[in-house]
């Protein structure tokens, strides 16, 4: 090929791409105009880029400080007032606030936390991005149907950034999610957790793989007290069963990350995490969008 012809060829290519390249942002510059971006939960205009309006942006990360300082083990927020009390059985505890947030620190994740020091879970910790009160409330409910999938989406890809920062130095190596029973899906259009969860992989380059199934009918844990959630989700699920090419992976040598939606005692993700652990995994980490936290 001639000198003249391939420098023909590699103009007519930059001007072919250029011409693309104006093509593809034209039609975006046409959607916006037709469609232009809204909140994922108030449909208020936003700037391009951005999942939620300034007022639900506020109202959703106004508890994401909190929760970031709450156990390791558990994710319960373990606030100044709560730490206050846990520690007026520790003798070496003297000093004002800054000593408060400092034995607090200290204890993340230990046997001290109220909500968790007398259980026993089969999964290693919990990641919460939001306290579960508010809008953030509304979002949750919202995103478990398929009709709010942009929802739940951008509240995936949120919750992927936390967790890469949470979990810096000790990532998952597979995602998956807790499922719902098929009469469900068909109510809400699909499993809406699915959704979030798949984003919160893409976030942090971790393959998202459907590994359970809901072997039968659960009652909403919402409905139900302490002690009757544990029953009610016991032998509820179990390792989906592949042949061939679809073969699951082989979980013996995986940290994987178990998406939900909130986490309020922690017996569905208990429940599945063991699950899990009998499928081989050595190590379950729990990454939810909000956690529940009852008074009394």
């Amino acid at each position: 090929m001639s000198t003249l012809l391939a420098g023909t060829i590699t103009k007519f290519r930059l001007v072919g791409g250029a011409v693309r390249s104006g093509a593809v942002s034209a039609k975006n510059a046409i959607l916006d105009l037709a469609f232009p971006p809204a909140c994922r939960l108030c449909s208020r205009l936003v700037p391009p880029q951005h999942d939620f309006c300034q007022i639900c942006q506020s109202a959703l990360t106004a508890s994401e400080a909190e929760m970031r300082r709450g156990c390791r083990r558990c994710g319960f927020p373990l606030g100044r007032q709560q730490r206050q009390l846990e520690s007026a059985d520790n003798a070496d505890f003297q000093g004002g606030d800054t000593a408060l947030v400092d034995w607090g620190n200290q204890h993340l994740g230990s046997p001290q936390c109220p909500q968790c020091k007398e259980k026993t879970f089969q999964f290693a910790r919990v990641v919460a991005m939001w306290r579960y009160h508010g809008l953030v409330c509304d979002a949750v409910v919202a995103a478990k149907y398929v009709s709010q999938s942009p929802l739940a989406d951008a509240l995936g890809r949120r919750l992927g950034k936390v967790l890469a920062d949470q979990l810096a130095g000790d990532l998952p190596t597979l995602v998956t999610f807790v499922p719902s029973y098929f009469t469900r899906q068909w109510s809400r259009g699909g499993i809406g957790v699915r959704t979030i969860a798949t984003a919160a992989a893409s976030t942090l380059g971790i393959p998202c793989v459907p590994l359970l199934r809901a072997s039968r009918r659960i009652a909403k844990q919402a409905w139900l007290e302490n002690e009757d959630r544990v029953h009610n989700v016991r032998d509820a699920f179990e390792i989906r069963k592949r042949y061939g090419v679809l073969r699951s992976p082989d979980l013996t040598n995986q940290h994987i990350l178990l998406v939900d939606d909130v986490f309020t005692t922690g017996a569905t993700s208990n429940e599945v995490a063991g699950v899990l652990r009998q499928g081989g995994a050595p190590k379950v980490t729990i990454g939810v969008v909000a956690r529940a936290v009852r008074a009394g």
